[in-house]
C-alpha cells in the first residue's frame, strides 16, 4: 500500500505546536467536532428549552426542583440544600454586588423572572440583653439560702425555616430566693429590620447539673412577643424540671460574611465562599451558620473556589490554595508551590479528583498536593491569550471543559467558545457565545444561554451540528497521487478541500462515494480539510485506488 496521507485517528488542536510537526491525529483546525474512540463525529443539535429568564444579559442560570429555571443578570452561584428531604427545598446563593441570599419553595416559583423571593442568608443575634424582674415570694424564709438560685438568660432569633441564630448579649444576673415558688420576668429584645425571615425567638436560661452549667432552652415565642414570665421551676438533682428543652448549641453560629462570593457546596455538608483574602466555610449541613473559627485566610485575593472529593481548591490572584478535610473546624489549608495565579473564577470547573481553571498560561489543573499546568505542552502563553483567560466561563460535560470567552466590555458580545478534552489534552473551538450555563448533574445535560435563549447541548437527534477539521500539513517527496477515501457511511454529509503546496486543488461540498479521484497535481505538501455531520473514521491519500483497505 503506497498512502501518501492516512490518518486513521482523530483528535483536536494543539495551537502551540507548527503545523508540520503535529502528529498525524492532530488538527490544525478544529471546530465543534465530537471525537468518539478516535472517530470523527458531530454533536447533536442545539434544542430550545421553553423558559422565561431575567431580561438583559443572562450570567447565571439553576435548575430549580427539575422544573423551574432560575436566572440572574449577574455572576451568580446557587446551591441546593444539604438537608435531607428538606421540606422547604431550600437554594442559597451569592451573586456579585449583594449579600448571600436563601429561597425556598415558600418564595421562589410565584413569578418571572424566578426566584421571585429571597432572603438574605443567616440570623442575626439579638442587639441587647433581656431584662428581667423576679416576682418574689412574700413566704419564702429569707434566711435559707440553700435554694438560692442565679440565673442569667440569652435569646436567639429563629427563621421560618428553623434555622437558629447565635445568642445575643448575656442578661444581668437574676437572684432567686425561692426558686421553687418564684418566677421571672422577661422583657425581649426585637429585631429593628427583619430581611432574613425570623419569626419567633428562642429564650435560654443557665441550668447547673452534675454536667455543669449550661443555657437550656425554657421557651419559644413568636417574633412580636416582647415579655415571657418563666415559671419553670429549679433542677432537681440532675433532673430537668418540666418544660425545659434542648441546650443551646448555636453560640458560633455567626453571619456570613456581608460580600461573601463564589457560594459553592462542599463534601460532608459544608458550604464554602470567599470574602477578600478569606475563604468562609459553613456549619456541617447548616448553610445558615458561618462560624469564625472555620475561617482560613490566603496570601493573596480569592478569585474562586471549586469543591472537589478531597475539600475544596482555592484559586487566588497568586498561589492556589487546597483545604482539605472531612468537617469543617478540622481543614487544614495548603498552600501550593506553583504560582499560577487564577484569571477568572468563572473558569474554575470541578472535575471531579481536581479543578480546572485559567491561567496566565494555560489551564491550571490543581488538587491536594499539587497544581499543573496541563497544557503547557499544547498551547503557548501567546496562542492563549487569544482566548482572553481572564474572561472564561466554563462548564463539565461528558468529562470535558466546556468554556466561552470574550466579553471583556461585559455587555454580552463575547467572542466564541472552546472545548479542552482532558483524555486526549487537545481543544477545538465553537463559533458561538454563551453568556450563562448549567450542568445538570443528576443527567449530564448542559443547559447554555445563547442570544438570550435557553437551549440544551447536544440534544436534537434531527439536527447535528456541523463539525470541521484541519489536518496538519504533511510533507515528504513531491508526488501525484492520484485518488482519497474518506471512510464513512454517509459520503454524501461530509465535505473535502485538499490544499497542495498551499494551493486549494480541491473542493467538494458532498462527496458521492468513499473513494474519488483526484486532479492530477504534483506537490510535496499536502493539507486537507473534513467539514459536514457524518462520522468519519479515516482518510487516506494514495497513488492508487487498489492502495486502500
Amino acid at each position: 500500500m503506497t498512502l501518501i496521507v492516512d490518518v486513521a485517528n482523530f483528535v483536536g488542536m494543539a495551537p502551540g505546536t507548527a503545523v508540520r510537526k503535529l502528529p498525524n491525529e492532530y488538527a490544525a483546525d478544529a471546530q465543534t467536532i465530537r471525537i468518539q474512540s478516535g472517530n470523527l463525529e458531530a454533536w447533536k443539535g442545539q434544542e430550545a428549552v421553553s423558559a422565561t429568564l431575567a431580561g438583559g444579559i443572562v450570567r447565571a442560570l439553576f435548575l430549580y426542583d427539575n422544573t423551574h429555571w432560575f436566572s440572574r443578570n449577574v455572576v451568580t452561584n446557587f446551591i441546593g440544600s444539604p438537608a435531607a428531604q428538606d421540606p422547604f427545598d431550600r437554594v442559597y446563593f451569592t451573586e456579585a454586588g449583594g449579600y448571600p441570599k436563601v429561597t425556598s419553595n415558600l418564595i421562589a416559583t410565584g413569578s418571572d423572572p424566578k426566584p421571585a423571593a429571597s432572603y438574605r442568608l443567616g440570623v442575626p443575634a439579638p442587639d441587647t440583653a433581656i431584662t428581667a424582674s423576679v416576682n418574689e415570694d412574700a413566704g419564702a424564709d429569707p434566711e435559707n439560702f440553700s435554694d438560692d438560685e442565679t440565673r442569667f438568660y440569652v435569646m436567639t432569633f429563629v427563621t421560618e425555616y428553623g434555622e437558629e441564630g447565635p445568642p445575643g448579649p448575656v442578661s444581668a444576673a437574676v437572684e432567686l430566693g425561692s426558686p421553687s415558688t418564684e418566677s421571672v420576668d422577661l422583657t425581649l429584645p426585637g429585631l429593628a429590620s427583619n430581611p432574613y425571615n425570623v419569626n419567633r425567638k428562642r429564650i435560654y436560661r443557665t441550668i447547673t447539673t452534675g454536667d455543669g452549667t449550661d443555657y437550656f432552652l425554657v421557651a419559644e415565642v413568636s417574633l412580636a412577643s416582647n415579655s415571657y414570665t418563666d415559671a419553670i421551676g429549679p433542677v432537681e438533682g440532675d433532673i430537668l424540671p418540666n418544660g425545659v428543652g434542648k441546650a443551646l448549641d448555636t453560640v458560633d453560629f455567626d453571619l456570613p460574611p456581608e460580600t461573601m462570593q463564589g457560594l459553592v457546596m462542599g463534601i460532608n455538608g459544608m458550604a464554602a465562599g470567599f470574602a477578600g483574602n478569606e475563604i468562609a466555610i459553613s456549619a456541617a449541613y447548616l448553610p445558615h451558620a458561618w462560624p469564625l473559627d472555620y475561617r482560613r485566610a490566603t496570601e493573596h485575593e480569592i478569585v474562586g473556589i471549586v469543591p472537589t472529593s478531597v475539600g475544596f481548591v482555592v484559586g487566588t490572584k497568586g498561589y492556589p490554595y487546597v483545604l482539605s478535610g472531612i468537617a469543617p473546624d478540622s481543614m487544614s489549608s495548603e498552600k501550593l508551590d506553583t504560582m499560577q495565579a487564577c484569571l477568572s473564577g468563572g473558569s474554575m470547573v470541578d472535575m471531579g479528583e481536581y479543578a480546572l481553571y485559567a491561567s496566565p498560561n494555560g489551564l491550571v489543573a490543581a488538587t491536594s498536593g499539587r497544581a499543573e499546568l496541563i497544557t503547557e505542552k499544547i498551547i503557548t502563553r501567546r496562542e492563549w491569550e487569544q482566548y482572553q483567560p481572564e474572561t472564561i466561563h466554563a462548564y463539565r460535560y461528558q468529562d470535558k471543559y466546556i468554556a466561552f470567552y470574550g466579553d471583556a466590555a461585559g455587555d454580552g458580545s463575547g467572542v466564541g467558545g472552546f472545548v479542552y478534552d482532558p483524555a486526549t489534552n487537545t481543544l477545538f473551538n465553537l463559533d458561538f457565545y454563551a453568556t450563562a450555563g448549567f450542568n445538570d448533574i443528576e443527567t449530564d445535560k448542559l443547559y447554555l444561554v445563547i442570544d438570550g435563549d435557553l437551549i440544551e447541548w447536544d440534544a436534537d437527534d434531527e439536527n447535528l451540528q456541523s463539525y470541521s477539521w484541519k489536518s496538519k500539513l504533511f510533507k515528504g517527496p513531491s508526488v501525484a497521487p492520484s485518488c482519497m477515501k474518506v471512510y464513512t457511511e454517509s459520503p454524501a454529509d461530509v465535505s473535502v478541500k485538499l490544499w497542495a503546496d498551499g494551493q486549494l486543488v480541491l473542493d467538494v461540498a458532498a462527496l458521492t462515494n468513499e473513494a474519488f479521484r483526484l486532479p492530477s497535481v504534483r506537490a510535496s505538501e499536502w493539507q486537507f480539510a473534513i467539514a459536514g455531520t457524518a462520522s468519519v473514521q479515516r482518510v487516506s491519500i494514495a497513488t492508487k485506488m487498489s492502495d486502500f483497505e
